[in-house]
């Protein structure tokens, strides 16, 4: 891992060393980066800080409502409490009750109605008093009947009074007799009405364009009181992230998207309650220390890196392109070139200089005229070689094609280039396409596997071996079908070090010489079959005149000898006809051809004795033919 590391190291060191504007760069990023992620460490630290802040507030705020709201409803629950243990309460007194509840009534403000009903549910009295109220059972009321199920305090959900018709919470606390049984339950209802005004008034302290939303609400998720004058009862469970964490007895922060913009949620049970207080503020507002912190030290970190930038810039232009530039000039030097590129508009403002630039340039540019010197030299001693070799490959009848280790064509000359259809323009260094040749030649391939692998075992050394292929171009272009053997012959192409360097192929097509194998093969097979039949028939005819217990008579032998003479005749003819086709391969056989009637010749070349076994059907007025007698007996006769 150490050794991988070194080499690393190594190696990105050698990166730059070839270039000065990586150095700068690497210098510029080591005054940057730094920088950039010490502010960016101070922004993450001041950003929690102050983010943490801003919620620390609105939870401070969530805190003094609830304990103001605690405070409220313990104070209405030992009012509750007391009005219970009263001796009047005790008694079911309900003249002193009435005078009791007139009383706590200028104590408590609001506290909207008191009334005592007895176990049964009935309301035995209420203050204010309503005619609607006594007598009315309250058993169906789901506050009296959990407050019968319970020995302390009872706090109802929110509700609409139906006594009153207002907003409120019942409290609801058992009355017992001397002897510690129940005999009724004191109830009180607190006005909702005064949580409402309190988190109007502490809206408006805090923010006077409504971008602050508090909510108190029961245990059940139902609105209690809130400054959006949302409906008593409203169920808000779904619509108030934190709602259920509040009921859960948790208290915190969190920032959930509502209407297109973000909001900070500050949630809070109320002790002494199953209560909840939700404070709801805008991200933007409730962070906008943060913001304008955020938007400050960037704003610090982009003017800096503005300004590092400009310095590399006018470093980078001033020193670093000039460089760069001539590098570039350097590399462009070629010997084709008209114009010295020290002379060109790329140089044209730093060739002006007096200081260190300046001289180089001028040192560059006696260099390009001593290489351009070199160049002409060497271009015309090339030349002339290239056009003697050139000469040379369009006198030879073979196609020749070079290829590059990779296997890439580099060279091939005129006459491979009719070998394969395309124009001689198209081999020219400016518009040679190696592909197209490549194409060219394996299109007219028959079997393309065994070209391959035969190509594959020749690879070693040189080696030869033939194709067929399809056809031939003729000297319009056009493929003209038909098949045609190549030999193909392969050599590698070495350097002076032993180096291969290239591969070369010489195509030959070798189709009138193969056609011409086959024709002296075939026709020494036919002439040896001709020497052989007349030699039989000359050695019968000795062998038969030989015989010394035969008598033959002068006629019988007359005839045999003549047999002899007209086979050795024959024998004569072949070895014409032999020697008359090695003229016809040296281009000097001669013909003597003449009129001839069809007839005559198939007479001149039927054996007498072979006629009357063979029946010859010649029609009637046929032209004379021209040709030359004796070679037409001759294939007659074969």
């Amino acid at each position: 891992m150490v050794h991988q590391l070194v080499l690393a190291r190594i190696a990105m060191l050698k990166i730059l060393e070839r270039s000065i504007t990586l150095q700068l760069l690497l210098f510029y990023c080591l005054f940057i980066v730094p920088l950039l992620l010490g502010g960016l460490e101070l922004y993450m630290f001041q950003h929690n800080a102050l983010q943490q802040s801003a919620q620390r507030a609105d939870l401070g705020l969530a805190k003094a409502i609830a304990l103001e709201v605690e405070s409220n409803v313990r104070a209405a629950i030992e009012e509750d409490v007391d009005l219970s243990k009263s001796q009047a309460a005790s008694q079911l007194n309900l003249h002193q009750l009435g005078a009791t509840f007139a009383i706590a009534k200028l104590s408590y403000p609001d506290i909207s109605l008191y009334f005592v009903c007895n176990t049964s549910g009935n309301i035995l009295i209420s203050y204010p008093s309503s005619p609607n109220a006594i007598d009315q059972n309250a058993s169906p009321c789901n506050s009296f009947r959990q407050a019968l199920q319970q020995d302390t305090p009872f706090i109802s959900p929110g509700r609409v009074s139906t006594i009153t018709g207002t907003n409120v919470v019942s409290i609801a606390t058992h009355i017992t007799g001397s002897r510690g049984q129940s005999i009724g339950i004191m109830i009180i209802n607190v006005s909702l009405e005064q949580f409402t005004s309190h988190l109007m008034v502490v809206r408006q302290q805090l923010s006077s364009n409504d971008e602050v939303r508090i909510w108190i609400v029961d245990e059940e998720g139902k609105s209690l009181a809130n400054t959006e004058r949302v409906p008593l009862q409203t169920n808000l469970l779904a619509t108030l992230p934190g709602l259920k964490n509040a009921l859960r007895g948790e208290q915190g922060n969190l920032i959930a998207r509502e209407q297109n913009r973000d909001w900070l949620y500050t949630y809070l049970p109320i002790a002494g309650t199953r209560w909840a207080v939700i404070v709801q503020r805008p991200t933007d507002v409730t962070f906008a220390t943060v913001i304008s912190f955020q938007n400050s030290l960037i704003l610090a970190l982009v003017m800096l890196v503005i300004g590092a930038s400009f310095f590399w810039f006018v470093l980078h232009g001033w020193v670093v392109a000039p460089l760069a530039k001539l590098a570039q000039a350097v590399k462009m030097i070629q010997p084709s070139q008209t114009e010295k590129v020290t002379d060109s508009k790329r140089l044209v403002r730093e060739r002006g200089r007096s200081d260190e630039i300046g001289n180089l340039i001028n040192a560059v540019s006696t260099m390009e005229d001593e290489i351009h010197s070199l160049f002409r030299k060497s271009d015309e001693t090339s030349q002339a070689r290239l056009h003697t070799l050139d000469a040379i490959m369009r006198s030879t009848d073979e196609g020749v094609l070079l290829e590059d280790p990779a296997g890439c064509i580099v060279y091939a000359n005129y006459n491979f280039t009719q070998f394969v259809g395309i124009s001689p323009q198209e081999i020219l260094p400016d518009s040679f396409d190696e592909k197209l040749v490549a194409e060219k030649l394996l299109a007219l391939i028959e079997d393309l596997d065994a070209y391959n692998e035969a190509i594959l075992h020749a690879e070693d050394g040189p080696s030869e071996l033939e194709f067929q292929v399809r056809g031939y171009y003729n000297q319009v272009g056009q493929l003209v079908p038909g098949q045609r053997d190549i030999r193909m012959r392969l050599f590698q192409v070495r350097d002076q070090a032993g180096q291969l360097i290239g591969r070369g192929k010489v195509f030959r097509d070798v189709t009138r010489h193969n056609e011409a194998e086959r024709v002296k093969k075939n026709l020494l097979a036919i002439v040896s079959h001709e020497l052989r039949t007349p030699l039989t028939s000359i050695k019968g005819y000795a062998s038969s005149l030989l015989e010394t217990d035969i008598e033959l008579d002068n006629a019988l032998q007359e005839h045999f000898l003549r047999r002899i003479v007209e086979e050795s005749d024959r024998m004569a003819d072949l070895v014409t006809s032999l020697l008359e086709m090695s003229q016809l391969e040296a281009g000097t056989l001669k013909l003597n051809p003449s009129l001839y009637r069809l007839e005559t010749l198939l007479e001149q070349a039927i054996p007498l004795d072979e006629r009357q076994r063979m029946c010859v059907n010649i029609a009637e007025a046929l032209p004379l033919v021209y040709v030359d007698r004796r070679r037409v007996e001759v294939v007659l006769r074969n």
